[in-house]
This record gives C-alpha cells, structure tokens and sequence, in this order.
C-alpha cells in the first residue's frame, strides 16, 4: 500500500476545496498550504508581492504564476518532512511542471491529486450563498455573519457574483482542468464527481474511498 503524504487539490471555484481540505489534513494528518492564505498574508504586509498580487485579485483575476510560484517555493522549502496538502496550488500546467522541477531537485514528489469535479450549476447556487470570514479565511454558505472558528466577522467576497464567477470559471475550464488532466495522465489523480447538492461529509466519505483505493 502506497503512503499518502504530498497532496494536492484541485477543483472549480465554489466547489469546495476549502472544505475538504479541512477534512484531508485531519484525517491525513497534512498542513495545508492554502496559496489563498498566503496571498493574503502578503497583501496584509503591503509587500511587493502583495501588492502585484492585489492589482490582480481586485480586479478577479488570476495572479501571475512567478508570483505564486515565489511564495510556493519558500514554503515548500521549509517543510520537506512535512506531510502537506497545497490547496489552490498548482493552478496552471507552468505552475505544476515548475512543481515538480522543484521537487525532483529535492528528491521528493507529489504523491496524489485530488479532483474535486463538481457541476458549474451547482457551484453557481453555492457560490451565491456563501461568505467568507474577513481573518481566518474560512468558507460557509449558512449565512453566519460571526465566524463559527474564530469569532470574526464573515463578509461576501467582492467577486461573488455571477459576472465575475463566469470569468473565474472560464480560467477553471481553460487553465486548471488541464492540470488535473495533466497528473491524471501520470496516474495520479483521484477524480470526485459531484452533480448534485449534498453533505460535505458525504463528499469526504467518496473521497476516502477513492484514496483507499488509490493506495492499494
């Protein structure tokens, strides 16, 4: 049975990433890289890659893969021994080659891709529901207007809407389906299809399955 400790995750916009990957780190025992997060770390900063990034976010669209890949790398170089799950990350086809370039020189390699592959008109309902918390970043379509985590205030995102969905989207069709078809083409991806509205928990449950199937 293969071990499963390098992760990563990918899906559509609204899909639910943020959720499962929760749900993977605790079961894998994995630290997430979240690109999102950090991305915001950098912005909170006011340094030169948070603020290149901002011009891009602000405006909805997708942050340069030499930015991204910058802040990827110094992560990554800290964490060798560490089992972890990059959520967000890579984007692009360039930004999974540069992974495993990166990767190689270290002589280490991802070990499995998860696919969340959920239907555009079920993401559009999700998407239209969902806030945001304004510190931890955690994602609910309950309507809260206090984070359940931690206590701060949760906002709709400024790019919630189905203008600027429709262009998050696109760049999904268009830059990240090809990554998942990238490392599905090594045989690295697990693939979850999701068509109709449910519990989160059923979700993870399909997507353990299909790891433990994966790792025998």
């Amino acid at each position: 049975m293969k071990t499963l400790k390098r992760f990563v995750l990918v899906g559509g916009p609204a899909s639910g990433k943020g959720t499962q990957a929760r749900y993977l780190a605790q079961a894998f025992g994995l630290h997430t890289l979240s690109t999102g997060a950090l991305l915001r770390q950098e912005i909170e900063a006011c340094s030169d890659l948070g603020r290149q990034a901002q011009s891009f976010m602000d405006r909805a669209m997708l942050v340069p893969d030499e930015v991204v890949n910058d802040i990827v790398r110094g992560w990554l170089s800290n964490n060798d021994e560490t089992p972890w799950l990059l959520d967000g990350y890579p984007r692009t086809v360039a930004q999974a080659e540069t992974l495993d370039s990166f990767m190689r020189e270290r002589g280490l390699g991802v070990d499995v891709v998860v696919w969340l592959d959920v239907a555009r008109e079920l993401i559009e309902a999700r998407m239209l529901k969902r806030k945001e918390c304004t510190k931890c970043g955690l994602i609910t379509r309950d309507g809260e207007s206090v984070c359940p985590d931690c206590g701060s205030e949760m906002r709709v995102r400024a790019d919630d809407n189905l203008e600027a969905f429709a262009r998050r989207w696109q760049d999904y069709e268009s830059l990240t389906v090809p990554v998942a078809n990238y490392y599905a083409a090594k045989g690295m991806a697990v693939r979850v299809r999701v068509t109709e509205e449910g519990e989160p928990e059923e979700v993870s449950l399909r997507i353990s399955q299909k790891l433990k199937e994966f790792a025998e």
